[in-house]
């Protein structure tokens, strides 16, 4: 992300636009009393901000890329919240095991499903 430093403008703005897509999800979210995270309320404003737009702009192509491969670092919290309760966790590890693999499951049978089904529309209109 390095060069001219007035390239660091429309990248802070995009970064910016990312966080304010967050907020406005989660504001979304708390005032609707939906049970969809915030995150993904944020997720589906961008998408619609990026569909009006006809393209993603470049300043936010770089700050996307810069947070995917930085990805691994949003990880941390969530393992040292591991840490300081790991002694929940171990208590419940089964029911958190079965939900885990059950899961798993479930989102494989569903992905094969609807990939069987594209699969057959796709021939049909061939």
């Amino acid at each position: 992300m390095g060069g001219d430093p007035l390239s660091f403008l429309p990248r802070a703005l995009a970064f910016a636009g990312l966080c304010l897509c967050l907020v406005a999800g989660s504001q979304l979210a708390a005032w609707a009393g939906i049970g969809v995270p915030g995150a993904v309320m944020g997720l589906l404003l961008l998408l619609g901000a990026l569909f009006l737009a006809h393209h993603v702009p470049q300043s936010l192509e770089d700050v996307s890329a810069f947070l995917l491969r930085h990805l691994n670092l949003f990880f941390v919290p969530a393992g040292v919240g591991l840490m300081a309760y790991a002694g929940l966790v171990a208590r419940d590890l089964w029911p958190i095991l079965a939900a885990l693999f059950l899961s798993t499951l479930l989102g494989l049978a569903v992905t094969a499903l609807v990939f069987s089904w594209a699969l057959k529309r796709r021939e049909e209109g061939k």
